[in-house]
């Protein structure tokens, strides 16, 4: 199998990345911003919105949430749970594996790490897959959505529009 600049083989999978920008806006703000996944669609690349589900306490440790994402002709929903949230520091959410859905059966963890930096904010946005898709349906992904391979673009696109959306907002405030 041939591989990519990368060194990955046309399947193979990262299965962690991260990217780190600064934000001149205060920790607190920032991590209000990322909380909020009712807005994911204005930031992402593919997720396009996200609901909480009823009965759940938005942004809390618990807390569910349904995202919509679509990448070309390509639409899928995913069930979140909010793993960690601890406002000002981090929020980190993973994919709800589903018993049912075979092709649903994979977890990836998602996380935000705020880090006051001078008068801004360090932002880190990575990724960990800790439960795999089903072999067959990996290589299938691989093919149909190939930069899933590496979601590292992913991440800087998502940080490069927060932090555009967070630095015209006046200080302190957001939309």
């Amino acid at each position: 199998m041939s591989a990519d600049a990368d060194g990955l083989s046309r399947f193979a999978w990262r299965t962690e990345g991260s990217a780190s920008l600064y934000v001149a806006a205060l920790p607190e703000l920032v991590y209000d911003r990322v909380a909020d996944v009712t807005r994911v669609g204005e930031c992402s690349l593919e997720a396009r919105a996200a609901e909480w589900v009823r009965g759940s306490s938005p942004g809390s440790v618990g807390a569910r949430f349904r995202g919509r994402n679509r990448k070309g002709l390509i639409r899928w929903t995913r069930t979140c749970e909010v793993v960690e949230a601890d406002r000002g520091r981090r929020f980190v959410f993973r994919t709800v594996p589903q018993r049912i859905d075979v092709s649903r059966r994979d977890s990836t963890v998602w996380s935000y790490s705020m880090r006051p930096d001078g008068d801004g904010t360090m932002l880190t946005h990575d990724y960990r897959i800790v439960r795999d898709a089903l072999p067959g349906l990996k290589q299938l992904f691989a093919l149909l959505m190939p930069h899933h391979r590496d979601m590292r673009p992913h991440l800087e696109h998502t940080l490069r529009a927060m932090k555009d959306e967070l630095e015209r907002a006046p200080r302190g405030t957001l939309r």
